[in-house]
């Protein structure tokens, strides 16, 4: 227990020297996680559904144990609870520990747009929303129909049955989008498949696409996620792999690295996030401009669209809220600004890559 408060106190500390968080995040966090990651994708299942199976069940054991002496007179009832609580406290103090040291470090990084130099700027007004919407619109068009050769497939597009080759596609696009950006270092990191966990169908039903396991270095992805979002969330994952702890900079990378793969999968579920990044501003500013640009999606990816939504609507409940709120406190608990509303908070950071180029979110691949 004192091991997880002393680091925890120690990426507080961390925030306070930036230069020591990217010496962590540029030396021993690529060592441990990219080792991680390569050991652990040698095996085709998700390591981090059964690391979290066995914590429950070391839980449930102790416990069990704990009730049947009491039961037999062997123990009394206090001291029982007295040593639940403690062995809970202490699995929770080297789950802490090795999560700061494997990779939540990461989260004391100086933001993004600091390390590569950006300076804010006014806010977004509805020409610039309006111009960068149409774009990304007809690129999804233009991705769409690249995939299909229609305008509309007339059911939802699906994933490949083998989405090794879309994978690759994301890998090589990590190797080359990073020194764009002016961070070489990055290109040459080597990092294990990512895992589809057995447990996709619970996933759901709280409201997850994917997740990052700092203690395997495995990027999870729910395998039921409609295919328009699925390759960006496999980019995002990767992302954090990398060490981009913040959900608004694993979205904006997610993004640039699926942009610029050459599968068109990857690219169609790019276009089609930015879109509704800009959309949700540009719905605030100008409704009647909102609706105009909307119209100009293909049917085929209205479809695709709508039926993501009717998707996710179909497993909300209970369960899904309660996942908001750990995801919430825990991404607070990490000093990400505006907890879960930080997945949203990419549109500053696609903004800021705009202005930087001109007014344009595409690139040559």
């Amino acid at each position: 227990m004192a091991a997880g408060a002393a680091s925890a106190l120690l990426a507080y500390l961390l925030t306070r020297f930036p230069a020591a968080a990217e010496l962590y995040a540029n030396s021993i966090g690529p060592l441990v996680v990219g080792g991680l990651s390569r050991l652990s994708g040698v095996v085709p299942f998700a390591i981090a559904e059964w690391v979290v199976v066995a914590f429950v069940l070391r839980q449930l054991i102790g416990a069990g144990r704990g009730l049947a002496q009491v039961a037999r007179g062997r123990r009394a009832p206090g001291n029982a609870l007295a040593a639940g609580a403690l062995r809970l406290g202490s699995d929770l103090g080297i789950v802490l520990t090795l999560f700061y040291f494997l990779w939540g470090f990461h989260y004391a990084r100086a933001p993004l747009e600091q390390r590569l130099g950006w300076t804010d700027g006014p806010g977004p007004t509805v020409a610039e929303l309006s111009t960068l919407t149409e774009e990304m619109i007809e690129a999804g068009n233009d991705a769409y129909l690249e995939l299909h050769g229609v305008v509309d497939l007339g059911v939802p597009t699906s994933m490949p049955e083998d989405p090794s080759s879309l994978e690759r596609s994301i890998d090589e696009a990590w190797r080359r989008v990073p020194a764009g950006l002016g961070m070489p270092e990055i290109a040459d990191r080597k990092y294990g498949r990512a895992k589809r966990p057995l447990t996709s169908r619970a996933l759901c039903y709280l409201g997850i696409e994917g997740y990052f396991s700092p203690f395997t270095g495995e990027a999870n992805l729910n395998s039921l996620t409609p295919a328009v979002s699925l390759p960006h969330s496999i980019a995002h994952e990767k992302a954090h792999q990398r060490g981009f702890a913040p959900e608004d900079e694993a979205n904006f990378m997610g993004y640039l690295v699926a942009a610029a793969a050459d599968d068109p999968l990857a690219r169609y579920a790019a276009f089609v996030f930015a879109q509704r990044q800009l959309l949700g501003a540009l719905h605030d500013l100008d409704a009647d401009r909102y609706a105009r640009l909307v119209d100009g999606r293909l049917p085929g990816v209205r479809r695709d669209i709508e039926d993501e939504r009717e998707f996710w609507v179909s497993f909300y409940g209970p369960g899904t809220r309660a996942a908001r709120r750990a995801n919430d406190l825990y991404l607070k608990s990490n000093r990400v600004e505006g907890g879960i509303r930080s997945y949203g908070m990419s549109l500053r950071l696609l903004l800021q890559y705009s202005r930087e180029r001109g007014g344009t979110l595409t690139d040559e691949r």
